[in-house]
Parts: structure tokens; C-alpha cells; sequence
């Protein structure tokens, strides 16, 4: 069937793509942090490091080349700021980044406008 436009001509109906989301879900189980790539045909995939969304293929790269399970999490931090630092387009900032991170301790926290911005500084210019 078609749709009348305003001169009540009937033309094609369109088939419009519905949207779809891709997510990293990251939590704290018995097993300790866990990370989870969830795509938008809903199928999910554990990860020790993922990269999502625009530059993920360079991100990603960068981060099987450079992360091992025997980072700190301090360690982890700078390198997912570096490797962001590397892909994005502008210049990574504490208004255009935010960094969470999961831990056993903690739970999931969000890491503070001065707590970024001094992990932005450690990364070299």
C-alpha cells in the first residue's frame, strides 16, 4: 500500500530500518569485573577490552596491541585515554570524555571532572 501526499497522489510506502544500539555493559560478579559487547541484533560477547562507536577500529586495534590482564586499573585508565586521545577527531577534553570504572571495592563510579582532567594530563602531548 501507498501513502496519499497532500495532492492525494498515492506513492510507495517506504520501509524505514528500526534503530538499534550497540553497548558495553560492564558489572562485578562472584568472578570479579566483567565487560560485555552487546550489538544491536542483541547478541553479547565478554571482553577484557572493547572499543565501541566512531574510530573503534583503531581503538580496538590499539587496544589488543597494548592491553594485558595484568594491568592496574591505573594503568588501564591511561591507556583507554591514549588510545582515545589517538581516535577522536577533537581534542579529548574532561567536557567531551567520561571515564567509569567497575571494581570489586567500589562498584561502578564515574570518575570525577578533576580525577579526568588530571588523567588527561598524564597522557603525553
Amino acid at each position: 500500500e501507498g501513502d496519499d501526499d497532500d495532492d492525494g497522489n498515492s506513492k510507495p510506502a517506504r520501509m524505514s530500518r528500526p534503530f538499534g544500539v550497540a553497548l558495553l555493559i560492564a558489572g562485578v560478579d562472584e568472578r570479579g569485573p566483567q565487560l560485555f559487547h552487546a550489538d544491536p541484533s542483541g547478541t553479547f560477547v565478554k571482553y577484557a577490552a572493547k572499543a565501541i562507536g566512531s574510530g573503534s577500529e583503531g581503538a580496538q586495534t590499539a587496544l589488543q596491541e597494548k592491553y594485558h590482564k595484568s594491568l592496574t586499573l591505573a594503568e588501564a585508565e591511561t591507556l583507554a585515554i591514549s588510545v582515545l586521545k589517538q581516535v577522536m577527531e577533537e581534542k579529548l577534553s574532561s567536557t567531551n570524555v567520561e571515564v567509569a570504572v567497575v571494581t570489586v571495592a567500589d562498584g561502578y563510579r564515574v570518575r570525577s571532572k578533576s580525577e579526568l582532567e588530571a588523567l588527561i594530563e598524564t597522557i603525553p602531548k
